[in-house]
């Protein structure tokens, strides 16, 4: 019997992985620089597009729920990404941009948020531990979660790996949202009423900017 071959099959078996997360491995895309590859973890899987931790309501109601979480974000980057098409600037969470068939499964393509020198832009917390936040990190923080609050931006928690600071080649630059952004509820109830989102976004800025300040008071006191 013939088998179908998929064109364009992109070759990943043998890169580097060179991130993780609790489902995915991260791959840099082969022929796109400034691409990523989240691929799901194999130990996380039934091999039929389920997560092993289904509940009966997902195993019952839900189908390919390895790739909810990649779902969501599509949704929101993807209703972004219309609204901005016209503005001279960029979405503040970074752009999903579809899937890719690879030689080891189902891909999922995502915008690789980097600095000018080519290495991933660092984490909210990678900056407090290194000592590397500044008082300009923090006012451009505050600003962006002002910019989630007015574009209605729903994001899911408070792990502060989720958001990166981008430097551009003239010194400028953008906190980035890579992680956990988009409705995780059934009933979407913050993007239907402002109030609640304004009020989830303002608990996880209050997180994200006193750890940022404990940060810059600690490197005062050095």
């Amino acid at each position: 019997m013939a088998t179908a071959r998929i064109e364009n099959l992109v070759r990943l078996k043998n890169s580097e992985v060179i991130a993780q997360g609790n489902r995915q491995f991260v791959y840099q895309h082969p022929d796109t620089s400034d691409a990523l590859l989240k691929v799901p973890q194999p130990d996380t899987t039934d091999g039929q597009g389920g997560l092993l931790g289904d509940t009966w309501f997902d195993r019952t109601f839900r189908r390919s729920t390895v790739f909810k979480g990649f779902l969501r974000e599509f949704h929101e980057s993807f209703d972004l990404m219309v609204r901005y098409q016209h503005r001279d600037e960029a979405i503040p969470v970074c752009e999903v941009r579809g899937v890719v068939q690879t030689d080891i499964g189902l891909a999922l393509v995502y915008e690789r948020i980097s600095e000018p020198d080519g290495k991933l832009s660092p984490s909210l917390k990678e900056l407090a531990k290194s000592g590397g936040l500044t008082q300009e990190h923090l006012a451009s923080l505050h600003k962006h979660f002002d910019m989630l609050i007015e574009e209605q931006v729903l994001i899911s928690n408070k792990n502060t790996g989720n958001i990166v600071y981008q430097t551009f080649s003239d010194g400028s630059g953008r906190w980035v949202w890579i992680d956990s952004f988009g409705s995780k509820q059934i009933i979407p109830v913050r993007r239907w009423f402002r109030s609640l989102n304004r009020r989830k976004i303002n608990q996880i800025r209050e997180k994200f900017t006193t750890v940022a300040e404990n940060a810059l008071l600690s490197k005062s006191e050095r």
